[in-house]
C-alpha cells in the first residue's frame, strides 16, 4: 500500500512540474492571416525566389545592351628590331633605316544594324525568364501556404484533443470519487477501484503526450515563422466552426485553368522554348554592322624608306557578314529547339489533365469530410448518452465496470474522431483553393 502511495506521489510531482513548465512559457495567439504573412516574410525559399527575380530583371538590362555599340581603345608601344633586306635571293643583306620605337593608338566603334532579330529576341527571352521567375515564386508561395495551414491545423487538432482529454479526466475523477464511495460501502470490489485509478493515470499520460506535441509543433512553427522559439502558439479557436464558402466543381476547374501557377509556368515554358527556337533560326540570317575607327601610328612603314613620323587616319565602313557554317551546324540546334517545344507542350497538357482530376478528387474528399463531421457529431451525442446511461446503471449496480470503461472509451474515441474530421474539412478546403489557383 505504501508503494502504491509512493507511485501516486511521484506521478503527481511529475505532472505538476510539467504543468508548471507549460505555464512558465509565453503563449501567443496566431490567426490564419498572420500565419501566412509571417510564413511568406520568413521563407528562405521565397527569399531565394526573390533573388532569382532580381537576377532576371538584370538579365533584361544585359540583353538590352546588345543594341548599344561596342567601343574599343587600343594603345600599343613597342621596340622595333633591326630590319634585314636581302637584295639577291638570300645574299647581299642590307640594313635600311628603321626607327627603334613604334606607337599605335586606335579608337574603334562597331554598331549592330541588323542581326536577324537576335538582339530583340534575346531581350524578349530575358523578359520571359523574368515572368517565369515571378510565376515560380507564386507557385512556391501557394505551396508554402498549404504546408503552413497543414501544420496550423495539426496544432489546432492537438489543442482540441487537449480540451477533450481534460474533460475526460474530469469525468474520470468524478467517476473515481463515486467508485471510492461505493468501495467504502462495500458495493464494489478493490479491482474496480484499481482499474478506475489506472484509467485516470492513462488519461493523464495521454494528456502529457498531447501537451508535449503542442510544444513540439509550436516550436516548429515558431522557427518557420521567425518567431520567438519559446512561444507556445494558440490558434484561432473559431476556425473549425467558420462557414467555408464553396463553389461548383466546374467553377473550380475553370479557375484552375485560368490561374493555377503550375499551368501558368507551363505556358511560360512553352513561350520561352519558342523564343529560343527563333534565336536559333536567326543564325541563318546575315548580320550588318556599322564600323568606324581612328588611328594614330608611328613609324610609317608602307613607304620606302620608312618614315619616322606619325600617321593619322579614320574610316567608316558597313560590314555585312554571313556564317556559312550555320548551314550545317544549325539544323541540329533547330531540331533540339523543336523537341524542347514539344516537350513543354506535353507538360502543359499533363498539367491540364491534373487540374481536372485533382480538383475532382479533392472536391469529393471535401464533401466526404463534411458528411463525416455530420455523422461523427451524431456519434458523439450518442456516445455521451450511452455513457450517461451506463454510468447511472453502474451506480445502481446494474452494470459492471467493464461496460462503463467501454462506454468511456467509445465516448473518448468519438470526440477525438470528430476533432480530426473537422480539421480535415478545413484542410481539404485549402487544398481545393490551392489546386484551383485561389490560395
Amino acid at each position: 500500500m505504501n508503494l502504491k502511495k509512493l507511485n501516486k506521489c511521484l506521478f503527481l510531482v511529475v505532472f505538476i512540474v510539467h504543468v508548471t513548465l507549460l505555464r512558465s512559457q509565453d503563449t501567443h495567439f496566431l490567426g490564419v492571416d498572420d500565419l501566412f504573412k509571417q510564413g511568406i516574410e520568413n521563407s528562405l525559399k521565397l527569399k531565394a525566389d526573390k533573388i532569382n527575380e532580381t537576377i532576371a530583371t538584370q538579365e533584361i538590362n544585359v540583353a538590352k545592351t546588345g543594341m548599344l555599340p561596342d567601343i574599343s581603345v587600343d594603345l600599343a608601344d613597342g621596340y622595333l628590331g633591326k630590319v634585314t633586306v636581302f637584295t639577291d635571293g638570300l645574299t647581299k643583306p642590307v640594313h635600311p633605316y628603321m626607327p627603334n620605337w613604334s606607337q599605335n593608338y586606335m579608337v574603334g566603334l562597331s554598331q549592330p544594324i541588323y542581326t536577324g532579330g537576335k538582339i530583340r529576341r534575346n531581350i524578349e527571352k530575358a523578359a520571359l525568364q523574368k515572368e517565369l521567375a515571378q510565376l515560380t515564386s507564386n507557385k512556391d508561395k501557394s505551396e508554402l501556404k498549404l504546408v503552413l495551414i497543414s501544420k496550423y491545423l495539426e496544432l489546432f487538432r492537438l489543442y482540441k484533443q487537449k480540451d477533450v482529454m481534460n474533460q475526460n479526466i474530469e469525468d474520470a475523477k468524478q467517476r473515481l470519487h463515486v467508485i471510492q464511495g461505493m468501495k467504502k460501502q462495500r458495493m464494489i470490489t478493490e479491482n474496480d477501484l484499481i482499474r478506475s485509478e489506472l484509467l485516470l493515470n492513462n488519461l493523464n499520460l495521454m494528456l502529457r503526450e498531447v501537451e508535449d506535441n503542442i510544444l513540439i509543433n509550436s516550436q516548429q512553427l515558431d522557427v518557420a515563422l521567425g518567431l520567438n522559439e519559446d512561444w507556445i502558439l494558440t490558434p484561432d479557436q473559431q476556425l473549425l466552426e467558420q462557414k467555408l464558402p464553396m463553389a461548383s466543381i466546374e467553377t473550380y476547374i475553370k479557375q484552375g485553368y485560368q490561374q493555377l501557377p503550375e499551368l501558368q509556368v507551363a505556358n511560360s515554358e512553352i513561350k520561352l522554348a519558342k523564343k529560343k527556337e527563333e534565336i536559333t533560326r536567326a543564325d541563318y540570317l546575315p548580320s550588318l554592322f556599322l564600323q568606324a575607327g581612328n588611328s594614330l601610328e608611328r613609324p610609317i612603314t608602307n613607304v620606302s624608306p620608312v618614315e619616322d613620323m606619325f600617321l593619322n587616319g579614320w574610316s567608316v565602313t558597313l560590314k555585312l557578314s554571313y556564317k556559312l557554317s550555320s548551314l550545317y551546324k544549325n539544323p541540329n540546334k533547330t531540331s533540339i529547339s523543336k523537341q524542347a517545344i514539344a516537350f513543354q507542350q506535353v507538360q502543359q497538357e499533363q498539367q491540364e489533365q491534373n487540374i481536372r482530376t485533382n480538383i475532382k478528387s479533392i472536391f469529393i474528399k471535401h464533401q466526404e469530410a463534411l458528411d463525416k463531421v455530420d455523422v461523427l457529431t451524431l456519434s458523439v451525442k450518442q456516445a455521451n448518452e450511452n455513457y450517461r446511461i451506463v454510468y447511472n446503471k453502474y451506480k445502481n449496480s446494474m452494470a459492471i465496470l467493464t461496460d462503463l470503461l467501454d462506454a468511456s472509451g467509445v465516448k473518448l474515441d468519438a470526440e477525438m474522431q470528430l476533432t480530426t474530421a473537422k480539421a480535415n474539412v478545413v484542410y481539404t478546403y485549402y487544398q481545393l483553393l490551392r489546386t484551383s489557383g485561389n490560395l
